[in-house]
């Protein structure tokens, strides 16, 4: 966060080193949201500059909260899964979550394989045996839930991290729009004799923001 300061901060004070031609202003309001405004004296650039400070924040905030619940569902599954620590991929704590067991007995992964192995090759022995060989886990992947519940919570944990990443993509949804906004804005009261019109409308129940810009 001092980075963030620090490097608005050296926004502001060059402000007044630059001529504010149009293309400039422009170009240093899709940069950096609200800096135009700023050198041009408009002050809800402030809020505009604040807004994307707060969301770089919220930004590194949320992948910050998401590592710390992954790891936090790691340990939980070594404890209660009694999964070996290792190196694991994200379709395994897929399987991690949705299986009781890594192995052949009901309702384990590996028993889900074989059964899909007999469904796709019903009269292939080989090519169920070869398609086992490929998906199923081995012992170094072993997991066995303690109890349902367990199993349960962790998936409870493991959404949490993951609504944590989903913040995170909002957040910088936003971030874009506050850009165009900012750039949009510029192109506006920039533009001599209103070459720019802003328009907002609605096609398929989809919102459209709409600039034209006539150079």
């Amino acid at each position: 966060m001092k980075r963030i300061g620090i490097f608005l901060l050296t926004i502001l004070l060059s402000t007044t080193l630059f001529a504010q031609s149009r293309g400039l202003l422009t170009l240093k309001s899709f940069v950096v949201p609200g800096w135009s405004q700023i050198s041009s004296e408009r002050n809800y650039g402030y809020a505009m500059l604040t807004a994307e400070a707060v969301i770089i924040g919220s930004i590194y905030y949320f992948h910050s909260e998401s590592k710390v619940l992954e790891q936090e569902c790691y340990e939980y599954a070594i404890k209660f899964a009694h999964l070996h620590p290792n190196g694991y991929n994200d379709d395994f704590f897929k399987h991690l979550a949705r299986y009781e067991s890594s192995g052949f007995d009901a309702g384990g992964y590996n028993n889900w394989v074989r059964q899909t192995a007999i469904d796709l090759y019903p009269d292939n022995p080989e090519m169920q045996q070869q398609y086992i060989n490929d998906n199923a886990y081995g012992n170094d992947k072993y997991w066995y839930w303690d109890s349902s519940n367990h199993r349960s919570e962790y998936n409870k944990i493991r959404n949490r991290s993951m609504d944590y990443d989903n913040y995170a993509l909002v957040a910088g949804g936003i971030i874009i729009l506050n850009h165009l906004v900012s750039t949009i804005d510029v192109l506006r009261w920039t533009a001599p004799g209103n070459k720019a019109n802003l328009s907002f409308n609605l096609q398929y129940k989809t919102p459209i923001l709409q600039l034209n810009y006539h150079w």
